[in-house]
């Protein structure tokens, strides 16, 4: 143990003393001061601090939607992506993120619907759901509602009109998230009154969101509209920086697709129906392109000269996978999203002074602190150097115990030359081979603990780098492990509260 932390410490001094790109950051004296976290939150079990920070998690993600406490003077039912106004100033509301957060909230509505806390959820939905159609609308620098290019529009001012500046435009997940978002919500709105189906009012309020009529003027047709008809088409990728056709924005736009011609049958539109199972098909085929036999892993964007190695394959596959769907191509628990996604995490040991001892341990799938992209310059203020994120580390997390849960409920696992390289690296004592490992065999059980222990390992990662307080910024420092970049990111909170509903599923299907 004594070795070990000295080979660490030495590592970090060696690096912090070398290292020719190696900045020295001063970061704001708030931030500073709320990093100092007390001895008492160190010695706190990660079950303990879970079940506290899922409060903490809700809370503060509420906060940052109108009107919510950090959201005074603009329109309810709008989500800042950050409170931050400055250094970095992210009060404005992305399309991508928003709709995410909404995704979120329907979820957590949904698994208590007659609670307070599902009744406060569904008025806020509501509020999100009429501004939606107000942005829709608005002119933008990506185009207008009338030919529905303005949809691509990747952000607005947090008081609802357009956003003029320079920016990564169009990006084209925006669309798909919200109608996803919006169907989502639709359902839950339905379930919990079911009679409002049959009533006047109702067909007033649905048709807001879904009306059959063409040119599409209700939220959720309009943005299917939009999707199935520029899917094909380059735009930026969610990370803002890269224009091209992008494994994130492909897997949501196909999941919008698939749940959208759903709807549209639902309404008896017919037609449209037809047309968004055909669009969901091509885009079946077209996101195989993703995986590269050469590189032996999924690329984030097409015919790029990046390693392709991304958090936004990881975040693609949680987001263009519904829960309930088994047959779709790349979800979570696929071996080509493992296999990308253990070659990330290496790449991340290595990169990262903080996941020294990660790096040390010979473990591929040790605890570790997850960034971006390899190639990453974005620092949380400016350009210099990369640094992990919180959503991303805790998304690993979320794929291992989702992967937990699909294998708890099909009862074995088919071992692949493709998935060899991640079972192997998570279980080296039982799996050496291709073949098949069924339930109630002593080495898929262990197979299932280990996913669980090894997702537990990511969020451990995210408790000792937050806050005393339990607040998650965008980022946490290469170096020291202090937050860094925007603060109180919305993002942040949705990611992890994602993770630890499906760690409670992980936990119960394979107890």
């Amino acid at each position: 143990m004594l070795l070990l932390l000295f080979t660490v410490l030495a590592y970090l001094l060696l690096w912090a003393l070398a290292s020719d790109d190696c900045p020295v950051y001063q970061y704001p004296i708030e931030l500073q001061e709320k990093q100092k976290t007390s001895a008492a939150s160190y010695g706190t079990s990660l079950e303990d601090w879970l079940q506290e920070e899922q409060d903490v998690a809700f809370a503060r993600l509420l906060a940052n939607i109108a009107p919510g406490q950090n959201t005074e003077g603009v329109p309810n039912g709008t989500i800042v992506a950050s409170p931050s106004k400055k250094a970095p100033d992210y009060f404005y509301q992305w399309t991508r993120d928003a709709a995410i957060t909404a995704l979120t909230l329907t979820r957590i509505a949904s698994s208590d619907p007659g609670s307070l806390s599902s009744l406060e959820i569904l008025n806020f939905l509501e509020y999100y759901a009429s501004l939606q159609s107000r942005l829709q609308h608005q002119s933008n620098p990506s185009g207008t509602f009338a030919d529905l290019s303005g949809l691509g529009e990747p952000k607005f001012n947090a008081d609802g009109s357009a956003y003029e500046g320079s920016w990564g435009r169009p990006q084209r997940d925006g669309p798909a998230l919200r109608a996803l978002a919006l169907i989502t919500y639709l359902r839950l709105y339905n379930h919990t009154y079911p009679s409002l189906w049959a009533g006047e009012f109702g067909k007033g309020w649905y048709s807001d969101l879904y009306e059959p009529s063409m040119p599409a003027d209700s939220v959720i047709k309009a943005d299917l509209e939009y999707v199935s008809h520029y899917w094909r088409d380059a735009g930026f990728d969610l990370w803002e920086e890269m224009r091209g056709l992008h494994f994130f924005t492909a897997m949501v736009q196909k999941r919008a697709l698939t749940e959208g011609a759903e709807i549209a049958g639902a309404f008896g539109d017919v037609g449209a129906q037809e047309w968004y199972k055909k669009q969901a098909n091509a885009m079946e085929r077209f996101v195989e392109g993703f995986w590269s036999k050469e590189e032996g892993h999924l690329v984030a964007t097409l015919d790029t000269r990046r390693s392709g190695l991304d958090c936004g394959v990881v975040l693609g596959a949680l987001h263009g996978t519904h829960s309930g769907v088994s047959k779709a191509r790349f979800p979570p628990w696929s071996d080509e999203v493992l296999v990308s996604m253990l070659r990330l995490i290496e790449d991340q040991q290595m990169r990262f002074p903080v996941n020294a001892a990660a790096a040390a341990s010979n473990d591929p799938l040790a605890g570790t602190a997850v960034g971006r992209y390899p190639e990453d310059v974005y620092d949380g203020y400016g350009t210099s150097i990369g640094h992990p994120w919180f959503l991303c580390t805790a998304s690993v997390a979320e794929i291992l115990y989702r992967t937990t849960v699909k294998l708890a409920a099909q009862g074995w696992l088919e071992i692949t030359p493709v998935g060899l390289e991640f079972w192997g690296a998570l279980n080296p004592d039982d799996i050496h081979n291709t073949g098949t490992i069924v339930a109630g065999l002593a080495e898929f059980n262990r197979t299932l603990r280990r996913l669980r222990e090894v997702g537990d390992d990511f969020l451990a990662i995210v408790k000792q780098h937050a806050d005393a307080e339990g607040s998650l910024s965008e980022q946490f420092d290469r170096v020291t492990g202090f937050e860094s970049g925007a603060p109180d990111l919305t993002w942040s909170y949705g990611a992890l509260l994602e993770a630890l509903d499906w760690r409670k599923k992980a936990l119960k299907a394979a107890a």
